[in-house]
């Protein structure tokens, strides 16, 4: 039987993701190529690792047995990283975090200044997180961390295997048009309530702070009409300036907000855990101490997490 790493973990991502398509995207290769290694791997065991359902496949008893050997394989390989790396005088190698835009524009340039300053040895590399859950790129081992944000409203997965250090609360403020809120006479602290006649601007539902507007609106007693479906907070502080609309912004977007709009808190306190998360088997990796290490510093620095 000869089974290499990388067949390992083409197995490994079908079970994660499901698909050989989303497997093969994933991994940067074509479906054809992922199918041909499971296909290797078969003929190399002499056993199905999948079986065909429909226009889909999945793992055979066998095929998830192999993928539980194929996770302590791949954690004993990063073990090994880690005690070599270790053994090194300076922090060095390559950390690769996953960042959502928020994170980015307020957060990771000073990151990555402090880590060069810090650990000129230290190789940083950062990409886009993937869509609504970046956490599967760190579980597959495409990254080394990424910034996840959590709220009760839209909770994020907790997946095996990862840790959560938690870097700040993230809090939301109402923002509405100066000419509004001045015609109101709103003072610093607001009721969401008394914003059911106006018009919104929020993320889709689909998106998870979208769902934190809508359910924060509904524990408040309304269903808001959401007039502008915008997944992009500078756009949206945008078109409150212009006067179209009210909105519910963390401060994390908040950081360039534009004229005429007046930000307030609202009479209910509404945030998002902002974290780290990692591999388990990574975490005494000299880099990844490192990165923790001076996220912490750089956000403390930052004045987030105030109330």
């Amino acid at each position: 039987m000869d089974l290499s790493v990388q067949q390992l973990r083409m197995l490994r991502e079908v079970s994660l993701r499901g698909t050989i398509a989303a497997a093969a995207d994933g991994l940067g290769y074509t479906p054809s190529a992922v199918s041909q290694q499971l296909g290797s791997i078969e003929k190399s065991t002499g056993i199905a690792v999948l079986e065909r359902v429909g226009r889909n496949v999945q793992l055979t008893d066998e095929g998830r047995e192999l993928v539980r050997h194929a996770e302590m394989v791949i954690r004993h390989l990063e073990q090994a990283e880690v005690a070599l790396e270790k053994m090194q005088a300076e922090v060095s190698g390559r950390v690769e975090i996953a960042v959502m835009e928020s994170v980015a524009t307020s957060l990771l340039g000073p990151l990555i200044r402090e880590l060069a300053i810090r650990h000129p040895g230290l190789d940083v590399r950062t990409r886009e997180g993937a869509g609504d859950d970046p956490t599967l790129l760190v579980r597959n081992g495409e990254v080394d961390a990424c910034f996840t944000v959590d709220h009760p409203a839209a909770p994020m997965a907790r997946r095996d295997g990862l840790e959560y250090e938690q870097m700040f609360r993230d809090w939301f403020r109402i923002v509405l048009p100066e000419s509004v809120a001045a015609e109101r006479n709103v003072g610093p602290i607001h009721d969401l309530a008394e914003l059911s006649d106006d018009r919104w601007i929020a993320p889709p539902w689909e998106d998870r702070c979208g769902r934190v507007v809508i359910q924060s609106c509904r524990l408040a007693g309304f269903e808001p009409d959401v007039a502008h479906c915008i997944d992009d907070y500078p756009a949206s502080l945008e078109l409150v300036s212009a006067g179209v609309g009210v909105a519910l912004v963390p401060d994390l977007a908040l950081r360039y907000a534009p004229e005429n709009v007046r930000i307030v808190n609202p009479t209910v306190p509404i945030c998002r855990s902002v974290d780290l998360a990692l591999r388990r088997s990574s975490r005494d990796r000299p880099a990844i101490r490192a990165l923790l290490d001076a996220a912490r510093d750089v956000v403390a620095r930052s004045g987030l997490d105030h109330d």
